[in-house]
């Protein structure tokens, strides 16, 4: 590791830690912002039981925070495990219903990631919906980045070149079509979208920000090319063959 990789770690971490301390400040003030511009979109989150506690809590009421006016939808995945998931799921409730602005949907069985997105998006009030993963942070302007976000009128866009994150809208959804329901595990869902969109000749767009960041496998290295990279320029040109033959 060079001199200048480390300096911006430290860097990175410094201002995390900084960004920590704002958060204790504002939320013994008060649970939500006192003068705030209402933004024009809905915020989904995927969730399990076993990030209720250090992922979703924290989150949320950040999110709360600084979008005390906007549509939250929760999805609830399910668990195998049926005693833990009921104590969970009544946790959750008695949780969110201390948000009058956020909607709960809970599952008793496991979901696909794509189904919950889906349920997301259907189920939203705005054009523009925020998906955002349950294990990431957000800083205290995370609010004003969004709103620029949204000026831009991108209807299909990833933050920091991440799933984990990304803004996409109604129409899109309505053009490509829903997430495939097919795949039934967590994975593969931004591959297939990703070459549907471009099938449709829909760019994906993306945007950096320090305003967001994941907290799980923050020791993980980032690969230069994102997650609908390299696999969508090999696998892309196959799946759309299989499709043309099944007149898809």
């Amino acid at each position: 590791m060079n001199l200048v990789t480390l300096t911006s770690r430290i860097k990175f971490k410094i201002f995390w830690i900084m960004d920590k301390l704002k958060w204790n400040i504002l939320f013994i003030r008060s649970n939500k912002k006192n003068q705030y511009t209402i933004i024009p979109i809905s915020i989904g989150v995927t969730t399990f039981m076993d990030r209720y506690e250090n992922c979703l809590v924290p989150l949320l009421r950040k999110l709360s925070y600084l979008f005390p006016d906007n549509e939250i939808i929760i999805i609830a995945n399910g668990h195998v495990l049926k005693k833990e998931q009921d104590v969970y799921l009544e946790n959750l409730t008695n949780f969110c219903s201390s948000f009058p602005h956020v909607k709960l949907y809970k599952h008793q069985l496991p979901q696909g990631l794509s189904a919950m997105w889906n349920q997301i998006i259907r189920n939203s009030k705005n054009n523009n919906i925020l998906m955002l993963n349950d294990d990431v942070d957000v800083k205290v302007n995370f609010d004003s980045y969004i709103e620029q976000l949204l000026q831009a009128n991108h209807e299909f866009l990833t933050i920091n070149e991440s799933w984990s994150h990304f803004i996409i809208s109604k129409s899109i959804f309505e053009k490509v079509g829903m997430f495939d329901e097919g795949l039934l595990e967590i994975g593969g869902e931004d591959d297939d979208y990703a070459a549907r969109l471009a099938i449709n000749n829909i760019s994906i767009h993306t945007d950096e920000t320090t305003t967001i960041k994941c907290k799980l496998n923050l020791n993980q290295k980032r690969p230069k090319i994102n997650s609908y990279g390299w696999r969508v320029l090999v696998i892309a040109p196959i799946i759309i063959i299989i499709w043309q033959k099944n007149g898809l």
